[in-house]
């Protein structure tokens, strides 16, 4: 009875892995203007079954009616490619990714549209906020500070427990043809101006983990057999 008392209290605490923060350069950006695209830090977590992306731009997006804030990922497994689900003139200086999930926060700030793309051979829309929503959804409860959410599906990406892939975060303008106006991965100027591809650095990586539920809950079973070989 005391061993299945600690299991459910062990499974109940299962929750977020801890976070990893990736910090940008501020002011990286072509016009000082352009406060809501420069990205100051990008924060990726998990849990059983999501990836969490949380990208920190330098002033409210409940100002703006335009920013764009997308997530290239390179798996390890699947087909990748040199470009990106929405086309947009984005060169990853020799990388390449397999799956794409941009954002949006065009009403003035108030909630997210996001959509998730993968390739294989072409980019195929996997799932959006505004289709079944059920590998992928938006959350705008800090746009005032300045802070795009949104998470995906750890499934749609192919990716489990243990993996580690390699990615970037941008942040773009409202039209088709806008190129990245702030890389994470770049430390300068991605961009001289709208009309010219940005530019990549060195892709950063994270490694999906276990939540501290789910290792407690582990080294539980440990427990319960040691104690059955008793």
């Amino acid at each position: 009875m005391k061993t299945m008392t600690l299991c459910a209290v062990l499974a109940a605490t299962a929750g977020f892995a801890s976070a990893e923060v990736y910090n940008d350069a501020v002011g990286d950006v072509f016009d000082a203007g352009l406060t809501n695209l420069d990205i100051q830090s990008v924060e990726l977590t998990n849990d059983a079954d999501w990836l969490y992306v949380s990208v920190t731009a330098g002033s409210s997006l409940d100002d703006t009616n335009w920013g764009k804030y997308a997530i290239g990922i390179n798996n390890g497994k699947d087909t990748a490619d040199t470009g990106n689900g929405w086309g947009r003139p984005i060169n990853w200086n020799g990388q390449s990714i397999t799956n794409w999930s941009a954002t949006w926060a065009d009403d003035g700030g108030s909630g997210v549209g996001a959509e998730i793309y993968d390739f294989d051979g072409t980019w195929n829309l996997v799932d959006a906020t505004y289709a079944a929503g059920t590998e992928i959804a938006g959350d705008d409860s800090l746009h005032a500070a300045g802070v795009q959410m949104w998470r995906i599906s750890l499934a749609s990406l192919n990716l489990v427990v243990g993996d580690t892939f390699t990615f970037d975060v941008i942040s773009s303008g409202g039209g088709n043809g806008d190129p990245g106006v702030d890389h994470l991965s770049n430390s300068g100027l991605a961009t001289p101006f709208w009309d010219t591809e940005s530019l990549a650095g060195d892709f950063l990586s994270y490694t999906v983990v276990p939540t501290p539920g789910a290792l407690a809950i582990i080294g539980m079973g440990g427990l319960v057999a040691a104690r059955r070989r008793r």
